[in-house]
């Protein structure tokens, strides 16, 4: 029987969902420990554009301050829902997740301004992980998921996560704008080429090119991610799929393995 290690569930991770994990992580370290000022890491539309100091727009989506419970389950968010999604067939092709990545960042850097003008909001980490949560919902509606021992569909999961914020008072902002980010991309990823017929998102060719040389295929096979709902799946050689039935999957449990 293989041992399950915590070393053996990070490799396991899809790429670019294990980067990011490890990038936030490194991030908090970095703050939690003084090497740097957190205030380094926050949006401030003003000093990105006068003094060009560009890296805020990365950083501000990858820094949720210090260790805390909060952040603990702010990751557990990420690493489970942000794997299924990069390993669904919506993705299928390298560099497909990278770039929604980049237009999820630059959604929530934008979007922010609404909300906090001119500066911008300093921290999204939490609305990042929520706009990958929303479009997780959105690619697998029907899957089961258990909430406080009540069983809710995918689509029914992020209003019900904004409903509990409401009940226990918390700031629903935040979760709001990860769902604005969310939806605009799933509008013009699927729902603009499927009514109208245009393609406004498209990956780049130079993502395209330096992802393939980490995807786990060989050169000139088509590979799609196969992924249920419930996590797991991989990479698997599959038939083109028939017109969007998104989805399917199944089920998850908060909390569990």
């Amino acid at each position: 029987m293989v041992e399950n290690t915590p070393e053996q569930w990070y490799k396991s991770l899809p790429l670019l969902t294990r980067i990011g994990l490890t990038a936030i992580f490194i991030t908090t370290v970095i703050a939690q420990v003084g090497i740097l000022d957190p205030s380094l890491f926050f949006l401030h539309w003003p000093t990105v554009l006068n003094k060009l100091q560009v890296w805020r727009l990365l950083t501000s989506v990858i820094f949720f301050g210090q260790f805390s419970f909060q952040f603990l389950f702010q990751m557990y968010f990420f690493t489970s829902f942000s794997s299924k999604l990069e390993q669904n067939e919506i993705f299928n092709q390298p560099g497909d997740y990278l770039f929604f990545f980049i237009v999820i960042i630059l959604l929530l850097d934008v979007v922010s301004l609404v909300l906090s003008w001119p500066g911008g909001l300093p921290m999204l980490g939490p609305s990042f992980v929520f706009a990958i949560l929303y479009y997780w919902s959105r690619r697998e509606p029907y899957a089961n998921l258990s909430f406080f021992s009540f069983t809710i569909k995918g689509y029914q999961f992020p209003f019900a996560l904004i409903f509990f914020q409401l009940l226990i008072g918390g700031n629903i902002w935040m979760d709001l704008l990860g769902l604005a980010a969310g939806h605009i991309f799933y509008f013009l990823k699927e729902v603009v080429p499927a009514t109208y017929g245009y393609t406004l998102v498209k990956t780049p060719s130079i993502l395209v090119n330096f992802m393939s040389r980490y995807s786990p295929a060989a050169p000139g096979v088509n590979v799609q991610y196969v992924g249920g709902g419930g996590g797991g799946g991989g990479p698997a050689q599959a038939p083109p799929r028939p017109p969007p039935q998104h989805f399917g999957g199944a089920g998850h449990r908060l909390g569990g393995n």
